[in-house]
This record gives structure tokens, C-alpha cells and sequence, in this order.
């Protein structure tokens, strides 16, 4: 198994996305050569060798590595092809076409083809074992060192799945061999830029209506009525489907288990009639599907997270990896639960609501939380599933993140007072945090609330247990508004 991402992740994010984009591509091509065609043999398979795989009745026959990165330098995806040489050259995936897919084109000087590139990759390894021959990457491959390029722990993981990697000789003949192949099913013939239709990359913005627009397709091949409301309903259907299996397969990460879909699983969502015509699943669905776009929006956004940052997100390497490990690996209900909780300014109680929160309050994440996630410590960072709520910690203080923006003092604690949410989810937090630096800071959040006169708590609180009631006058005297800046000086203090 290659490197594992589920923790960065979901079903709904664009890897779940380009995974059902080739999926239906396949479909489509089989029924168009054959309408009755059979997929029972043929599946998906998430996390596997690469981000997703496609299995045969006669074996795999692909693997596809998907980089949610906003960088164009073919450098930055050396380490992830250099990964996919090693693997496809292995005896039993000779046979397997590797397929990298990008945000955008990859750039590079010079006239080079994309398969002398691939070949420079290699050609870099060999060069490094003659320059530093005491002290290369495939040398320290071979050592017990832990603070290694990336390249060296590339080198043994394929040294652990390869039986024919036994020393530093194999290594070097292998990669050799690599760089020198020259005949038709030579590893870098089988390695390429997935092309959408004459472009090898697929951005953000563009991938939703490609998958929507193969689901199209595939309707008018099954000559099945579609409109815009059933492609919706029957993407975020196959979109829940992969989520259910990748949350399932991070919380059985070591037990070896494919864990495949069945393309015939896939095509009968496609096709079942029930799904096109619900609204229940719909509604939680399409709310996770706005949730990971606004985050991979943040990831796209220089201004809000660097290039950089998100690198080190998808290389499970940041601050940011701590919540939203937790975050994507939810369920749609249980992330409307968090989502509910992350928002204390807003009422959401109403299962209706979860249509209105995609029109809300979606666009603060991007601003203010995901940076609140970015910036705090990790260390500090707790997840309660039980009460369904996500904080920091530092000595008996509990830090609440959320996605509360700037506005007047007042509007801010009338809105939080007249939320019967606040009460399960404030009643153990020392502060909330806002990620808006120009937002004001409420020292006694019980100062504020006095001021008030025209809001009655047994108003909103009529239905509340005594106890529950009992408790709000607790949270107000209690709780402070801070801004993320203030946060983190609090917390790091510790």
C-alpha cells in the first residue's frame, strides 16, 4: 500500500470527485462498445496502491495518484511519480497504466517530453548514488536513520513490497533498468498526465460539472430521463457512496483489507430511480459537499493558506491536519452536528436549516475557521465526539474555534443567547475564538448579555430541560469572545 491520504480526505473532495470522474468515464466507454456490457469484475478501489485504483477480472489495470496542489512546477511532483516508477515496475503491476492527475497543467523548461522527465526523475537517484556514494538516497535507504528525504523513505517502502530490492545494488539496478527501457511497455510508457478532454488537469471549479456531465451522458446511453435536480441528487448519492468507504477504511486502516466498490454498485446508483427522486440523504449530502468545498477553496486561495501550507496539509505535515482529520472523516449528519456547534452565533437547530447553512455561513469557514485550524497548536487540539464538537486545550481553559465573524458586541451575544445550541455547546467553554482579526473581543461575555433587557432566555428555552436553563446563565457569566491572535498567545503560554 502506498502512501495513505484518507486522513486528508473525504468522499466529497476532489480526489472522491476525479475518482467517480474516471469511474463513469469507464462506464461510459464499456456500454457505448456493449450496452448489456457486465461490470461484476471490475471495481474501485480508494487508498489502495495509489489514491484510487481500477481492478479487472484479470487484475488491476490502473493506478491514479490525484494532487490537490495549487502549484504547477513539474518539481513538486517528482517525489509522487518517483513513487509510481518504482511501482509500476514491479513484476506483478507490468501490466498496470499509472495515472497522475493535477489541479492544473504541470510547467516545466526546456523542450522535454513528459516521458524524458519521468526519466530525469530516476536519472537524479542514479546520479545521487555516484556523487555521494557513502551517503545517497539509496544508501540511507538502507540505514536506520528517521530523518530522511522523501525520497529515501520512497525508496523503503518499494524496498518492502519488492522482493527483488534485497541491497543497495538491486536498488540501483532497478531504477537503472527504469531510466534505460526503451520497449513499448517500458514503466515510463505507462505513466501519464490524465487527459479531460484535451487538458491534462482538471481545476476546482471545473471537475463538479465534468462528473455531472458524465452522469448526463450515461443517462442518455441507458436512455434514462435526467434534468440538472437527479444529476444533483444521484452525484452527491455516488459522492456519500465513497465516503462511506473511505471512513470505513481509515477506522480499519491496518487491516489490509481492499475494501472495493463494485462498479455494478456505481452504476446502480446511477440508475436507481428511488435516489433521483429523494431529499432526505440530498440535503446532508450536499451540505458535506459545500463543507469540503469551501475548505478546498481555502486550500486554493494564496492569500488565505500559501502554497506551501497546503502542501504540508496533503503531506499530513500541519496544524491544519489535527481538525480536519476529524472534520472529513465524519459522517454528513455528524458534520451538520459540528457544523452546528462551530457556529454558536447561528440557529440551526431545524433540520431545514442545513439548506439554509450552505447560503450562510459556508463562505466564514474559508476565512476564519480553517485559518483558526492553520494557525493554532495541535498539540492542543481535543475532539469529543460524544457532545460533537472540536476545541483546544490549555491547562482548565477550553477553547471553542468557530466561524464567527466581525460584528457589534451586541448583535454577537443577542444571536448567541437566542441560539438553544449555545447551551450544550458553550456550557464547558472558557472562550470562543473568532478568526477575524478585526472582529471585538468580549471579555465578560455576561457584561454584554445585562445589557440586553429584551432578551428572555424562557422565550427561547421554553422547551428545555430546568437543568439546560439552569446553565445558560453560567455560560454568559463565563464565556469570552477572543480573537485568534489572542488564542494562540493563551494557549502556547501553557
Amino acid at each position: 500500500m502506498s502512501y495513505d491520504a484518507s486522513a486528508t480526505w473525504s468522499g466529497f473532495n476532489y480526489q472522491g470527485k476525479i475518482a467517480l470522474y474516471h469511474t463513469l468515464c469507464l462506464i461510459n466507454e464499456k456500454l457505448n462498445e456493449d450496452v448489456n456490457f457486465e461490470f461484476s469484475d471490475y471495481e474501485l478501489i480508494l487508498e489502495n496502491h495509489e489514491d484510487f485504483d481500477i481492478k479487472g477480472p484479470n487484475g488491476f489495470e490502473s493506478f491514479h495518484q490525484v494532487k490537490a496542489i495549487n502549484k504547477t512546477a513539474f518539481s513538486t511532483y517528482e517525489n509522487a511519480l518517483f513513487a509510481m516508477l518504482l511501482q509500476l515496475d514491479t513484476p506483478e503491476n507490468a501490466a498496470v497504466i499509472g495515472y497522475l492527475h493535477t489541479w492544473k497543467p504541470l510547467r516545466w523548461t526546456g523542450g522535454n517530453s513528459f516521458k524524458e522527465k519521468l526519466r530525469g526523475i530516476v536519472h537524479k537517484i542514479i546520479l545521487d548514488n555516484t556523487d555521494n556514494l557513502a551517503n545517497s538516497y539509496i544508501q540511507k535507504a538502507f540505514t536506520e536513520d528517521t530523518i530522511v528525504d522523501k525520497k529515501v523513505k520512497i525508496i523503503r517502502q518499494a524496498k518492502n513490497q519488492d522482493a527483488r530490492l534485497v541491497d543497495v545494488e538491486d536498488v540501483l539496478g532497478v531504477v537503472t533498468g527504469i531510466h534505460d527501457a526503451v520497449q513499448p511497455e517500458a514503466v515510463v510508457e505507462r505513466i501519464k498526465l490524465y487527459d479531460y478532454g484535451g487538458v491534462l488537469a482538471c481545476s476546482i471549479d471545473d471537475i463538479d460539472q465534468k462528473v455531472k456531465g458524465k452522469i448526463s451522458t450515461l443517462h442518455d446511453v441507458l436512455d434514462i430521463a435526467s434534468n440538472e435536480d437527479s444529476e444533483n441528487k444521484i452525484f452527491c448519492s455516488l459522492l456519500a457512496k465513497l465516503d462511506e468507504n473511505i471512513i470505513l477504511k481509515h477506522s480499519n486502516l491496518n487491516d489490509g483489507d481492499e475494501s472495493p466498490i463494485s462498479i455494478s454498485e456505481i452504476l446502480s446508483i446511477v440508475v436507481d430511480s428511488n435516489i433521483r427522486d429523494s431529499d432526505n440523504a440530498y440535503l446532508a449530502s450536499s451540505f458535506k459537499l459545500q463543507f469540503i468545498d469551501a475548505f478546498e477553496r481555502y486550500l486554493d486561495d494564496d492569500e488565505l493558506c500559501s502554497p506551501d501550507d497546503a502542501e504540508a496539509y496533503l503531506n499530513s505535515v500541519s496544524n491544519l491536519n489535527a481538525a480536519m482529520k476529524v472534520l472529513l472523516e465524519l459522517s454528513a449528519l455528524d458534520l451538520w452536528a459540528y457544523f452546528k456547534n462551530l457556529n454558536p452565533h447561528l440557529h440551526l437547530d431545524a433540520d431545514s436549516a442545513i439548506m439554509n447553512a450552505q447560503h450562510i455561513n459556508l463562505p466564514n469557514l474559508r476565512q476564519y475557521l480553517f485559518r483558526i485550524f492553520s494557525d493554532m497548536n495541535s498539540d492542543k487540539f481535543c475532539n469529543s465526539y460524544q457532545k460533537r464538537v472540536v476545541h483546544y486545550f490549555n491547562k482548565n481553559k477550553c477553547y471553542l474555534p468557530t466561524a464567527i465573524a466581525k460584528d457589534s458586541k451586541k448583535t454577537l451575544v443577542r444571536s448567541i443567547m437566542e441560539n438553544g445550541n449555545a447551551i450544550r455547546s458553550l456550557y464547558e467553554v472558557s472562550a470562543m475564538i473568532t478568526g477575524d482579526e478585526n472582529a471585538p473581543e468580549i471579555e465578560r461575555f455576561s457584561d454584554e448579555y445585562t445589557k440586553l433587557a429584551n432578551v428572555d432566555i424562557e422565550k427561547y428555552y421554553e422547551i428545555e430541560p430546568q437543568l439546560d436553563k439552569e446553565k445558560i446563565t453560567q455560560v454568559s457569566r463565563n464565556i469570552r469572545l477572543i480573537r485568534g491572535s489572542t488564542a494562540m498567545e493563551e494557549i502556547n503560554d501553557a
